[in-house]
């Protein structure tokens, strides 16, 4: 994760219950290790794990960015919906200490890298608990239950885009040293 010469490691585990009639998913349990490298101080450590833990349900299962005709759909932040400590299951962490090198002091990060696999924890415990697969996040009850009402018809009982969106990136910019400077290449 990030520029670091140490690249860390996190598996996640969720534990899931889903409301079929309501489409409504609550995450009971959170199972998470994070190869950590040193942990410097490993109470700090554990709690940005789990702040990561926190980010990513919210990006599972409450916040979007909708827009109508070009303006936000949610006024204020008032209605945009972020998780609170009613909606934090219980986390179990688990540092794993795999001293690197490379590291300073032989740590690896742990501020981001932990959020990566919440997400698609949650969404396989989804599929696992209902049987059908919601392909973007939020994973809200509107898509739980479009995916339930696809497979009772027949159908694949997924939800999420079709396909990757066609878009044109410009020209990346190039940016030549200036006259007279070298390239050096260590060793």
């Amino acid at each position: 994760m990030g520029p670091s010469p140490a690249y860390s490691y996190t598996a996640c585990v969720a534990e899931v219950t889903c409301d079929a009639e309501t489409g409504w998913v609550t995450v009971d349990r959170v199972w998470i290790a994070h190869d950590i490298g040193r942990a410097i101080n490993p109470l700090l450590a554990e709690g940005q794990v789990e702040g990561s833990v926190y980010m990513a349900l919210g990006e599972a299962l409450m916040e979007e960015q909708v827009f109508r005709r070009g303006v936000h759909k949610w006024p204020s932040m008032l209605e945009y919906k972020s998780p609170t400590t009613l909606e934090t299951p219980q986390i179990h962490t688990f540092l794993i200490e795999t001293v690197d090198p490379e590291g300073p002091f032989g740590a690896k990060e742990v501020g981001q890298g932990p959020l990566l696999p919440v997400i698609p924890a949650v969404a396989n415990a989804v599929a696992d608990a209902l049987g059908v697969r919601i392909d973007e996040v939020p994973i809200t009850p509107d898509k739980v239950l479009a995916a339930l009402a696809d497979r009772r018809r027949g159908g694949s009982g997924r939800v999420g885009p079709a396909g990757i969106p066609a878009v044109r990136f410009k020209e990346p910019i190039r940016v030549e040293p200036p006259s007279g400077w070298q390239r050096v290449t260590v060793p």
